[in-house]
């Protein structure tokens, strides 16, 4: 009974903190970091990923770092591991549908996956995971990897289907 009582109290406060600290036009973002397990795939470069969805809106997210939840001694992008990141920022029209990640540095980095959350008050929920599994190399210009599954062709067919040979 304790620990339902201690849940409700939490949950109250998670909302009173929402709700005064939140405009109605922004969104909440969890976003999940998957960098490969192969040699060398860590980075200690900056990040800037771009959500955006059909709509064309987009929203930049800065140095992802920054919005980090895994403490500031923690290594973010390193070999094998799942980061977690959050923010507040404004709310996207639609779901998010196209990521486009910046690799801006040095070096190089294998990005496996990342998995986007976004909620806001009157908005739908959304969820959206993008399998990348491509390296980003700064020195042989290939620090940009764009994703988009938002546009689809006459018949709704995803246009990268069809470029796949669908």
């Amino acid at each position: 009974m304790e620990i339902k009582h201690l849940s409700f109290s939490f949950l109250i406060l998670f909302s009173f903190i929402i709700y005064t600290n939140a405009n109605s036009k922004d969104c909440f973002y969890n976003i999940y970091v998957e960098t490969g397990d192969i040699p060398s795939a860590g980075t200690k470069s900056n990040v800037t990923i771009f959500l955006g969805d059909e709509n064309k809106d987009e929203l930049p997210i800065v140095n992802l770092k920054d919005w980090g939840l895994m403490g500031p001694t923690h290594s973010y992008l390193s070999v094998g591991e799942v980061d977690l990141f959050a923010g507040k920022g404004p709310c996207l029209r639609g779901p998010i549908c196209s990521l486009i990640i910046v690799l801006d540095g040095y070096d190089t980095w294998f990005c496996d996956s990342i998995e986007i959350t976004s909620v806001g008050f009157g908005k739908s929920c959304s969820q959206k995971h993008f399998v990348v599994k491509q390296w980003l190399d700064v020195n042989k210009g290939s620090a940009l990897i764009l994703q988009d599954e938002c546009s689809t062709d006459y018949d709704g067919v995803p246009l990268d289907s069809m470029r796949s040979g669908y």
